[in-house]
């Protein structure tokens, strides 16, 4: 290689003086390279060689193609390669069928199918970026190839060929300052890379499905108190038995079940309604469970319900209310209390022909003196909102209503005021030791050592308790509890041990509980949460759109490669050798692909150096690194 200067500059200054200069190549020491083939036909394939050589002195190159030949000729290679693309290009499909399944299960019960797919689902944000790189950056090569094939520009083939990922479509819009709509589309696509590999991640889920139905339910007519044991003297002894023993159970149960919604038979107890009276200013009361819930009786409303999934409904019932306005401790001779008969009484005070009534409580207390509380009750009439979760169930709400209604008339009101008011008061003091000869030498009875302690009240006690030391308010809400547990003991008694049969009305006959009644009340049924598969549509979108994209580029890019006949070269570190009169090759060789030279000149070494090594200006290329001819790179020295 050698320089020819300019005359004009040959006298200017040194930098200046390099300025016009024409290069001339001349072979060095090699001898002049030719890259036309061998004149004539070419040989029979049996003779060929299968060696070319650089020159005379240099190694052969083994299979190298040193005659002419077709470009994409159809081998048995090439045949298994064909095979292998079209296998790579319709992987996209893996992903469709993903979308599609995941699609189809969207509402289903969980299973194990819908498992492994969920399994299967959480690989794709690793493999959907791999393929979509793999495919997408053989379609934009081969489109590159196929535009230059037929002729194009160099930057729309640089921008082609060198956008292989998000970065680098990015790199040639800044590098080439070629910022056009085939640049933003192509940086557009590779963003469906990430967004394909996380929709498919957020594509399928699971979540809890309800079906709401609506249903019947059957609760205790509040008029059946009108069958109560309290009706009579005669009817007490005759049911006294029966109440005894559900009382004193009711009463004697845990602590824990007094402080449940629910009594120790399942029947849906209600909130006394004076502790929740002024919980609002509304007609419907809610009641607070986040603190103790004071409950008017020991024992529930029998209901004949749906005991799955969840459920919502109303029902009515009547219940005791009682106010105590004083309680007080009297000397004993000063109480009035009459016969010994028990330890305390319940006593009607005058004559009531509305609510409230007054009565008075008295009780023997530890010094036998007297606890005197002067009281009212009323009986009101209730509507609560109840909820049932499977087998637990509560109250909600109440409203009170007008005690008059539902076929309860001014009769029954008097004939409970009067005639079961008096045999609940004078049985209720006496429900442990009735009968029980000097009943005020034995000590408390059960009722009365729960008023003074519900907590610590059971076993033996000889010491009478002093209920005058509690606030009147206290003794009135304990009170009430007793008169409703007691009252709801005398009837409706074949109702209160759960599990009520399909057809009430076996539950009544003309000997027991005639006016044993249920009301129908409509019921708002949610099934147990069933857990389905849940399928994100805006993910599946996202997931199908980059899949059909990316599927529709990997067969484009497919038949692109293989209808271009020009040999793929492009982006190769082997196709800087291809004429290159720096790098002597073999005559031929014009056919190969990148990887295909790369292949068959592994060995030769190579260096991007200073091919002017000898002149006053170098210049820069790739050279054969083991020939001499090309120099190192250095800081200080000129290159054209």
């Amino acid at each position: 290689m050698a320089f020819y200067l300019n005359p004009s500059t040959q006298n200017m200054e040194p930098r200046g003086q390099y300025q016009n200069i024409e290069l001339d190549q001349y072979g060095h020491q090699f001898e002049p390279i030719r890259y036309s083939p061998p004149a004539g036909h070419p040989p029979d394939s049996k003779n060929r060689d299968s060696k070319a050589h650089f020159q005379s002195d240099q190694p052969p190159v083994p299979h190298w193609p040193a005659h002419s030949q077709n470009v994409a000729r159809l081998t048995p290679l090439r045949t298994f390669i064909i095979f292998f693309d079209a296998i790579l290009a319709s992987s996209p499909i893996m992903f469709i069928a993903l979308a599609l399944i995941a699609a189809r299960l969207d509402g289903k019960d969980t299973s194990d199918y819908g498992l492994r797919l969920r399994e299967t689902l959480l690989l794709s944000p690793t493999i959907f970026p791999v393929i979509f790189a793999a495919l997408m950056g053989r379609f934009f090569k081969h489109t590159g190839l196929f535009l230059a094939e037929r002729g194009t520009t160099l930057g729309r083939l640089e921008q082609l060929v060198g956008c292989q990922s998000l970065f680098s479509a990015l790199e040639r819009q800044i590098a080439l300052r070629s910022w056009s709509i085939i640049g933003l589309l192509l940086t557009l696509v590779w963003l469906l890379s990430p967004l394909g590999g996380q929709s498919a991640l957020r594509l399928f889920g699971t979540e809890e499905r309800f079906e709401t139905t609506d249903s019947t339910f059957n609760y205790l007519d509040s008029n059946s108190l009108m069958d109560s044991f309290c009706g009579g003297a005669s009817m007490m002894n005759s049911g006294r038995s029966t109440y005894t023993s559900l009382f004193l159970a009711a009463l004697l149960s845990s602590s824990r079940y007094q402080a449940t919604p629910m009594d120790l038979w399942g029947n849906l107890k209600l909130p006394a309604y004076r502790s929740i009276e002024n919980a609002s200013s509304e007609d419907w009361k809610p009641v607070d469970y986040s603190n103790n819930v004071t409950y008017g009786s020991l024992i529930g409303i029998p209901i004949a319900r749906n005991t799955s999934g969840s459920s919502a409904f109303k029902f009515r019932a009547k219940q005791w209310d009682i106010t105590c306005d004083s309680n007080k401790r009297v000397d004993f001779d000063e109480g009035e209390y009459g016969s010994q008969t028990s330890t305390w009484k319940l006593n009607v005070t005058g004559t009531c022909r509305d609510y409230p009534c007054a009565f008075s409580l008295r009780s023997i207390d530890s010094t036998d003196n007297l606890t005197i509380a002067s009281c009212e009750y009323s009986l009101i009439y209730l509507e609560s909102n109840a909820s049932c979760r499977g087998l637990a169930c509560q109250v909600d709400s109440m409203r009170k209503l007008d005690l008059f209604s539902d076929g309860y008339i001014t009769d029954n009101n008097d004939y409970v005021r009067g005639t079961m008011i008096a045999n609940l008061f004078g049985s209720l003091p006496t429900v442990d030791n009735y009968a029980v000869g000097s009943p005020t030498a034995r000590g408390p009875t059960n009722a009365e050592k729960w008023m003074s302690d519900p907590w610590s009240f059971i076993g033996v006690s000889f010491t009478n308790v002093d209920l005058w030391r509690l606030p009147a308010s206290t003794l009135a809400s304990r009170l009430s509890i007793l008169a409703n547990t007691f009252f709801q003991s005398t009837y409706a008694t074949t109702s209160l041990g759960g599990n009520l049969p399909s057809n009430l009305s076996s539950l009544a006959s003309a000997s027991a509980d005639p006016n044993l009644l249920f009301n129908a009340t409509a019921a708002r049924l949610t099934s147990d949460p069933t857990t389905i598969y849940k399928t994100s549509w805006r993910w599946f979108t996202a997931l199908l759109v980059s899949a059909i994209i990316l599927q529709i580029a990997a067969y484009a890019g497919l038949v692109l490669k293989y209808i271009t006949l020009a040999p793929d070269i492009i982006g190769y570190a082997s196709s800087l050798t291809l004429l290159n009169p720096y790098v002597p090759t073999p005559t031929g060789g014009t056919t190969l692909h990148g990887l295909e030279r790369a292949a068959l000149l592994h060995d030769l070494r190579v260096r991007i150096g200073d091919v002017c090594a000898g002149e006053p200006v170098g210049a820069i290329a790739v050279a054969r690194g083991d020939a001499g001819v090309v120099g190192r790179l250095r800081r200080g020295r000129l290159y054209i």
